[in-house]
């Protein structure tokens, strides 16, 4: 039962409800009053949540009525520019064997991985605010660009080599990088490390528009990304996926009903659910993402943050 039959049929202007209506209703509220209590974060991948879900309503009953009211009530957001973290350095010189970098952060920590058409000569660059914690025993000091360096080996037994090398490049910017395969060695890692060059690279996936305040609070592998209000359970989620989903009303947990929007000139689908707003939509670039917003959103504020959300194609 939906807010708004739920109002037409125990609000206060519907006729008096009979007794065996009110024991119902309390019997439901109680259950769903336990099932609350236990529940779970459900994976992100699980079917039936896309996502990660955010927020709740619970009904609550006055006299003779029913009234829908929100659990936390809040003012409304207010969305405004949004600004994503760029990669601060480039490889310059990339060797041909190695892909375009795939991009990812948490805060003081930015990720950029070049895999190999080998599979095996992988590179791993990581850019960090704070020195990062050797696993080996023991290192050689080198040097990369003049500045003072540690060269050691990970001891991963039965596994590939991987060799790293990990320096200061600047006050408060700790840089190390990580080669497997032909890259597992001294003079290989160094020869990478002496053509990074200060020049910031954009992540593909970017989002132009969010709520006030809000910040990134991760992303991985340039395929999702998730911002964060004041509350960890106040998230807004962007993931691109392969093709779109023609099941989202079965697929969305929760969901209630289906409204078919306009996004860059496209129709898209906009799911309300339970506890959520879950917007599927082509995005400039071509790739299809879905949104995923908590209801202090409107369907407009939902529909508008898609409008600036762009997946850059990969570049070979």
């Amino acid at each position: 039962m939906n807010e708004i039959n739920l109002l037409r049929t125990h609000g206060p202007d519907a006729p008096e409800a009979s007794t065996e209506t009110l024991r119902l209703a309390r019997e439901r509220l109680a259950r769903e009053f336990a099932a609350a209590s236990v529940r779970l974060t459900v994976p992100p991948l699980r079917r039936r949540t896309l996502l990660v879900a955010a927020a709740a309503t619970v009904v609550a009953g006055a006299g003779v009525g029913l009234a829908v009211r929100p659990l936390d009530p809040a003012e409304p957001l207010t969305l405004v520019a949004a600004t994503i973290p760029e990669f601060p350095l480039t490889l310059r010189s990339r060797p041909a064997t190695l892909s375009p970098p795939r991009y990812s952060y948490a805060p003081g920590q930015f990720l950029a991985v070049f895999l190999s058409r080998s599979t095996t000569d992988d590179v791993y660059l990581l850019v960090g605010d704070s020195r990062p914690a050797p696993i080996a025993t023991s290192s050689r000091p080198v040097a990369v660009a003049g500045r003072p360096a540690e060269m050691y080996e990970e001891p991963y037994p039965g596994g590939p080599r991987e060799h790293v090398v990990s320096w200061e490049r600047r006050p408060g910017q700790w840089v190390s990088l990580t080669g497997h395969g032909r890259f597992a060695d001294d003079a290989a890692l160094l020869r990478l490390a002496e053509h990074l060059v200060d020049e910031p690279q954009q992540v593909p996936l970017r989002i132009r528009l969010a709520p006030r305040g809000w910040r990134v609070a991760w992303f991985k592998d340039d395929t999702i990304l998730t911002l964060q209000g004041d509350s960890p359970d106040e998230t807004l989620t962007v993931q691109v996926v392969p093709r779109r989903d023609p099941d989202l009303l079965l697929n969305v947990m929760g969901a209630r009903e289906e409204r078919r929007v306009t996004v860059g000139g496209r129709e898209a689908r906009l799911i309300r659910a339970d506890e959520m707003w879950f917007l599927q939509a082509e995005v400039t670039g071509g790739a299809v993402v879905n949104l995923q917003a908590p209801l202090r959103l409107s369907a407009g504020q939902v529909v508008a943050i898609a409008e600036q959300t762009s997946v850059t194609p990969r570049r070979p």
